[in-house]
């Protein structure tokens, strides 16, 4: 077999298990036959226009189909502070000398002190008066780059009337809980948010219990707390909120 002859065959490959991904014909990790070899879906990587990341319009906006730092619709991805664009894995979170305690004693625009109070946010603040961070500030942007940012608590809102909700405790047999989105108007179009729970204070906690995924918006209400969408067995919340220390996953958008 030539050369030529393999790079065609493996990007008619690519287009074939794009397409059934897309329509749902396969679930990751299954196998299909393409040109008679068995190809697994969770070892291929799926491009599209946008720096390398699939994604879902709904509503009119670009929904990433994945976490920030995450290989698969199922894998949580890293866990940031609210305005922090490093993300840390649930391992690297800790106590230890090496790990990251997520608190207020490390967050990024605290004060140092592990009892800021809102006169100790150094942005974000009644002074600055900014509610919606700054594209230096947001975690998709600067991990994923191109027009990928964090989602406003608003577009949130818009995805919740948008689309039909569903928890799951094994997402396509995945073994991974979760919640589903699918859209009102085309039910091809699904949105899966693992309940990757949260990190705070050196530990890691309701991993498959509940999720938490921030927006970019400040919570109007206290400014040492930020909006993010809140899900667990049989309650969604679109605009929860919680102390901007806490490490939740981030979803990019586009528009």
């Amino acid at each position: 077999m030539s050369i030529a002859s393999e790079i065609s065959r493996l990007n008619t490959a690519k287009a074939d298990i794009k397409t059934a991904i897309q329509n749902k014909g396969v679930t990751i990790g299954s196998s299909v036959k393409i040109n008679n070899y068995p190809t697994y879906i969770n070892q291929i990587q799926v491009f599209d226009p946008y720096n390398g990341h699939a994604y879902v319009e709904i509503g009119g906006l670009k929904w990433a189909t994945m976490n920030i730092g995450a290989n698969s619709v199922t894998d949580y991805g890293q866990y940031f502070q609210w305005g922090d664009t490093t993300g840390y894995v649930a391992a690297n979170v800790g106590s230890t000398t090496y790990a990251k305690p997520l608190s207020w004693a490390d967050y990024k625009f605290g004060n140092g002190t592990s009892s800021p109070g809102t006169t100790g946010m150094t942005k974000y603040n009644a002074t600055d008066g900014k509610t919606v961070l700054d594209l230096s500030d947001d975690a998709a942007r600067a991990n994923w780059g191109g027009s990928w940012r964090m989602p406003t608590t608003a577009e949130y809102v818009a995805l919740g009337n948008a689309v039909n909700t569903a928890w799951t405790a094994s997402y396509q047999g995945s073994g991974v809980a979760g919640l589903v989105c699918s859209d009102k108007t085309d039910s091809s179009k699904v949105l899966f948010f693992p309940a990757c729970g949260g990190c705070g204070n050196g530990s890691v906690n309701g991993v498959g219990s509940y999720g938490i995924y921030w927006s970019s918006s400040l919570y109007s209400s206290d400014v040492q707390r930020a909006y993010g969408l809140r899900s667990y067995d049989g309650f969604v919340n679109w605009q929860g909120n919680s102390g901007r220390y806490y490490g939740f996953p981030v979803r990019g958008v586009i528009g």
